[in-house]
């Protein structure tokens, strides 16, 4: 089981930090470990360098693109494909601040959907120390 930690990064940072990704990772890695005692000051640093996810857009978008879709479900924030056919068990959630995908692929149909979405988004998987930009999986994902 993956669980992947999507961030939209700011403009600026995405080029600052486009070819240096494994300084965001551990900027990341840092907040994500903090102690529930400094979350304040976690949660400004993190607004430095990301950008909030517009709920609404982002979940009127997914559910566009996979509607007809009968492996696909949406219940409130949450997408969920069930493809026993490609063997795909995938949740993505929609927060303010992140999105959160559960999935049982390396890669998941909702990073090809997202790929779509915004060029910007850095993902991590903090258990595994895996991360990279959407933008730089384009190849496989086509």
């Amino acid at each position: 089981m993956r669980i992947y930690y999507i961030f939209n990064i700011k403009e600026p940072l995405y080029n600052l930090y486009y070819k240096k990704e494994y300084v965001l990772y551990d900027v990341l890695e840092e907040l994500y470990k903090l102690n529930k005692k400094d979350l304040v000051l976690g949660y400004k640093f993190f607004n430095e360098f990301a950008l909030p996810f517009n709920k609404l857009q982002i979940n009127t978008y997914i559910y566009n693109k996979e509607k007809d879709n009968i492996t696909y479900i949406k219940n409130l924030n949450n997408h969920i494909i069930n493809d026993r056919f490609n063997n795909e068990n995938s949740i993505l959630t929609v927060f303010n601040s992140h999105l959160l995908l559960k999935t049982n692929k390396d890669i998941s149909k909702f990073l090809k959907i997202l790929n779509g979405y915004n060029s910007n988004l850095f993902i991590c998987d903090f258990n595994n120390h895996d991360y990279f930009w959407l933008s730089n999986i384009v190849k496989v994902l086509v």
